[in-house]
């Protein structure tokens, strides 16, 4: 939910901020009871594990989860949602094209948001978006070339995903070559490009970034080229996940700037409109979580670098336990090769920015 959010006046603390509130999707939880009047067994296991996670609050509670039986996930393939998705996806889009319907909420989406998703390999989450949320503003964007795409996922695939999002209406736009790092002024670049063949591409971003955007996201962020060099990282084309402690760090920082860059970008909140502030998504795998880092509140200039310009605070408010379901035919994929991995322990951390305030004088 969105909200008003502002930070109170508190003296320093030493002690760092409690862990956000975590929730799960509904979709989940009830695919967990019955689906069609059969449980699904790849939700049952998913969830327990959710629940288990979600309980453990002390050591004693660690030690007890870890001498307990432990759950093996089934494949998200064995979902009963993604095998009713994949065996009725024709008869279901015919229909739904028929009626013109989309949805007013797809996963932590609502109609009408403005939404800018970053880094997304082979693009099928923002095609998730585009095909089912109503009135959806959309900047899709990846930090590949075009070509870079079509080598590592197949151009076939890449032209049919683009194809797709072409039909999705005016305002949904792809833009690639975005770098999360140098979020505004890749994106500008990136519109400047796209703008030689469609005119009216740079005023839109344009008026996207003066305006705001309700949800900056980027899912399973990863360093996949040389930062001086520009040349894929040999674990990236390999297809490694980045787990090492040097990649770890180096994915911890870009995550960290990323987040800052997207903050100065989000719409701000309005008394006179039911909307709240919005908000930076982030979804990362257990071990490469936000809350696991141990970061404090962090500190962003608003628009401006001016002295003169208020700053603000960046604080995770809530966690989400990632369920790809939600937004199918959404498929997670390694940064530069056309491989998928295992998403089971991920989670969707929701950041808002909050005013910043003087503390009080003792």
């Amino acid at each position: 939910n969105n909200g008003n959010f502002k930070k109170k006046k508190k003296k320093k603390s030493s002690s760092l901020s409690p862990p956000p509130p975590t929730f799960a999707f509904k979709e989940q939880l009830s695919c967990s009871n019955f689906v069609l009047n059969k449980k699904c067994e790849a939700c049952v296991r998913k969830v327990e594990k959710m629940r288990r996670e979600c309980c453990l609050s002390g050591e004693d509670d660690v030690k007890k989860s870890s001498s307990s039986s432990k759950i093996v996930l089934k494949r998200p393939e064995e979902c009963e949602r993604f095998k009713r998705y994949h065996h009725h996806q024709e008869e279901e889009e015919e229909e739904q094209n028929a009626r013109n319907e989309k949805q007013s909420v797809v996963g932590l989406y609502a109609k009408g948001d403005r939404i800018l998703t970053v880094g997304d390999g082979d693009l099928t989450f923002s095609l998730s978006l585009a095909k089912r949320l109503k009135k959806v503003k959309l900047i899709a964007t990846t930090h590949e070339t075009k070509a870079s795409l079509e080598k590592a996922y197949g151009k076939d695939a890449i032209k049919a995903t683009l194809d797709e999002l072409a039909v999705c209406g005016e305002d949904v736009l792809v833009l690639h070559g975005v770098d999360a790092a140098k979020l505004k002024e890749s994106l500008m670049d990136a519109a400047a490009v796209a703008a030689s063949n469609k005119r009216d591409v740079l005023e839109r971003v344009e008026k996207c970034i003066d305006e705001g955007f309700d949800k900056i996201v980027w899912n399973f962020p990863c360093v996949s080229r040389e930062e001086d060099t520009g040349e894929a990282k040999d674990g990236a084309r390999e297809g490694a996940d980045g787990r090492n402690p040097a990649d770890v760090e180096l994915n911890r920082n870009l995550t960290l700037t990323f987040i800052a860059n997207a903050a100065v970008m989000l719409r701000k909140k309005k008394s006179k409109k039911k909307r709240g502030a919005g908000e930076v998504h982030v979804t990362h795998k257990v071990g490469m979580h936000p809350s696991s880092w141990n970061v404090p509140e962090l500190k962003a200039t608003t628009t401006t670098s001016s002295s003169s310009q208020p700053r603000g605070v960046i604080r995770a408010i809530a966690s989400v336990f990632f369920d790809r379901m939600v937004y199918l035919p959404y498929k997670p994929r390694k940064a530069l090769v056309a491989k998928s991995f295992s998403i089971a322990d991920a989670k969707t951390f929701i950041f808002c920015v909050f005013e910043e305030e003087e503390e009080e004088e003792e």
